[in-house]
C-alpha cells in the first residue's frame, strides 16, 4: 500500500506542486511512514513474544498476570515486548 502511495506522490511531485500541496503531501508521507514503522515494530514484538511463549509453553496474556519482577532476563524481555506491543496497538487504534 505504501509503495502505491509513493509512486503516486512521485508522479505529483514531478508535475510540480503548490506550497500547500507540498505541505499536505509531506504530512501524509510522515503519517504513512509512522504507520509502517508501527506495523513493523508490532510484528517484531509479536515474534519475540511467540519465541518465549513456545520456550515456556505459556501465552503472553497469562505470563503478564504472573510476572513477578524476578531476576530472569527472559521475564524482563518478555514483559517489555508485551508492553511495547500493546503500546503500538493502542497507538494504531487511536490513528484509525
Amino acid at each position: 500500500m505504501a509503495i502505491e502511495y509513493a509512486k503516486l506522490l512521485r508522479k505529483y511531485i514531478s508535475e510540480g506542486l503548490s506550497e500547500n500541496e507540498e505541505v499536505f503531501i509531506k504530512e501524509k508521507l510522515k503519517k504513512l511512514i509512522e504507520q509502517e514503522i508501527d506495523m513493523l515494530e508490532k510484528e517484531q514484538y509479536k515474534m519475540e513474544m511467540e519465541i518465549l511463549e513456545v520456550k515456556y509453553s505459556l501465552k503472553s496474556e497469562k505470563f503478564t498476570k504472573i510476572f513477578d519482577m524476578s531476576d530472569d532476563l527472559d521475564s524482563f524481555e518478555w514483559y517489555a515486548n508485551v508492553d511495547r506491543y500493546n503500546r503500538v496497538e493502542k497507538r494504531q487504534l487511536l490513528v484509525n
